[in-house]
């Protein structure tokens, strides 16, 4: 249908002001005597003391390591009861998610499978396999002899994650929307561990490369618009090294700024988040807008306060609501840790201790965020241009609402 949205993100912008908050509270725990970055605490122990072998880096790439190990374990879904069993599993079709898009379950269960990054694993062979299924389907509209529901749903989850729809190419897998947590948790790791200047800019400059490789391979067409994806990198890198080395020395002129502790850097997140989804969607906000239907699926033409709606719904979800728990909670449980059982909170082990609890936060929360308003906007004809007022649908009634797909 209209708005029925490939789930890996084909159609979407990507995530790279969840990676800039991670940079703000980089600066923020700078300052922050009571809160000393992570590769402070790792070099600040008896275990790595000046005179250990151990150097930053070794603790740079072992902290890397397990994060992308914890991205793995944690980003997986609990096991479901016997999927082949009857009432289990949704009937097989072509025409809709597998999940009720309309529900929040739906929409966090569709997602949860979707960042699954077990589909990482998946080998050409496999994929093949699994287009030859669907492709069977669609020609004789049913089910291959001996394939299940469950086997079927499955097979669709493989290609849309792992294939691009229009080009008909795998996708680089690190572009992947499953491999977002085990490469994010890295960077955000590495990012952390940033003590100077230098450091910041760099991991900064990492990270948002990074995040174009991601744009591009989940550009919604066959082709891409360098210069468009170009000025969007210049923009990220530039908001985000600024913003990170800014937000220290600011921190440090105003002491009593770090009282506020987390709150600052999410705060500076936020308008960073929201003037980087206005800048990719310019063109809803300002331009054209996006298209509208009515309840047939008609397209009633291109709306720009349809368009507006749907960047604010992004900027609520994205900007305001991802950054909460990856940002406050893994501060608030080391300290709430520090206090009870000190060991954990210092050296390596303080070290590995932030990262599960950064990459659980990342993992439940990502889906959360991008579940919590429906993709598929139902927008009342009084909120839209003048041109929509009158309008009637097939059978001569005045049209009330119209719909519109949000973005993600």
């Amino acid at each position: 249908g209209t708005f029925q949205v490939s789930k890996c993100g084909h159609s979407i912008k990507k995530f790279s002001h969840f990676q800039q908050m991670m940079a703000f509270r980089t600066a923020g725990r700078f300052v922050q005597p009571t809160m000393r970055c992570m590769r402070t605490r790792c070099l600040a122990t008896g275990v790595v003391s000046s005179a250990s072998s151990t150097s930053p880096r070794h603790l740079a790439l072992g902290g890397a390591t397990l994060a992308g190990a914890a991205g793995l374990l944690l980003s997986q879904q609990p096991v479901k009861a016997d999927s082949g069993a009857v009432g289990a599993v949704p009937v097989f079709t072509m025409d809709s998610p597998k999940y009720d898009q309309s529900t929040f379950y739906g929409r966090l269960m569709g997602m949860y499978e979707y960042i699954d990054p077990r589909t990482l694993l998946l080998t050409s062979e496999d994929l093949k396999k699994a287009q030859a299924l669907l492709a069977k389907y669609k020609e004789t509209g049913k089910k291959p002899e001996g394939t299940s529901d469950a086997d079927m749903w499955e097979a669709r989850r493989q290609v849309e994650v792992s294939i691009h729809p229009v080009t008909g190419e795998e996708l680089l897998k690190v572009g992947r929307m499953s491999a977002f947590v085990p490469m994010n948790v890295p960077l955000c790791a590495l990012m952390l561990m940033a003590s100077t200047p230098q450091q910041v800019v760099f991991t900064q400059w990492l990270n948002q490369t990074y995040n174009m490789v991601n744009n591009y391979v989940n550009r919604s067409g066959a082709t891409v618009e360098w210069s468009a994806l170009l000025q969007s990198y210049a923009l990220a890198v530039t908001a985000s090294c600024s913003i990170a080395v800014g937000a220290g020395k600011l921190m440090k002129a105003v002491p009593s700024l770090s009282v506020m502790g987390p709150f600052v850097p999410y705060l500076a997140v936020i308008s960073a988040g929201s003037a980087n989804v206005s800048f990719t969607r310019m063109e809803e906000w300002n331009g054209k807008g996006v298209a509208i239907v009515d309840e047939e699926g008609k397209e009633l033409g291109m709306s720009k306060a349809a368009g507006q709606m749907g960047v604010l719904q992004t900027v609520l979800s994205r900007s305001c609501f991802l950054p909460i728990a990856p940002m406050v909670v893994p501060v608030l449980a080391m300290k709430a840790i520090s206090g009870v059982a000190p060991f954990m909170a210092v050296g390596v082990l303080g070290a590995c201790t932030e990262i599960v609890f950064i990459t659980g936060c990342l993992t439940g929360l990502l889906p959360v965020a991008l579940s919590l308003l429906p993709q598929k906007m139902e927008i009342p004809v009084s909120k839209l241009e003048p041109e929509y007022q009158n309008l009637k649908d097939s059978k001569g009634q005045p049209l009330t609402k119209v719909y519109a797909n949000k973005g993600l």
